[in-house]
């Protein structure tokens, strides 16, 4: 009697405690993930091979969308799905050219694309 009384707040502790935080939620406040590392799921919608770096304009399922740059070669193509692992920040420099809001991936790894997709 005593486990299930414990068991609902303990599912809603969990449920919450680990959402990361997506690409949408970084868009809607940058400056709250400036300099901090940052974790999620999306689709390469676009590439730019430059000499010695990658740059991906990665769309979570919502169609928010964050460039990522890499500096490590990227397994991984157009419309793959990625795991980015990497610190935002505010601006840099990409050749001659400067970004802002900008992921320098720390990983990029080929992932799955969500099971429930469509559903939220």
């Amino acid at each position: 009697m005593r486990l299930r009384g414990l068991a609902l707040p303990l599912a809603l502790a969990v449920g919450v405690g680990g959402c990361a935080p997506t690409i949408s939620g970084i868009n809607a406040r940058p400056d709250k993930f400036y300099q901090h590392k940052v974790k999620f799921t999306g689709r390469i919608a676009r590439t730019q091979i430059l000499p010695g770096e990658t740059l991906l304009e990665v769309a979570d399922r919502r169609g928010a969308r964050i460039i990522v740059h890499s500096t490590a070669p990227v397994d991984a193509g157009t419309d793959d799905w990625v795991k980015v692992t990497g610190l935002l920040v505010p601006e840099t420099r990409v050749g001659d050219a400067v970004l802002y809001d900008i992921v320098l991936a720390d990983d990029v790894v080929r992932t799955r694309a969500p099971r429930l997709m469509g559903l939220m």
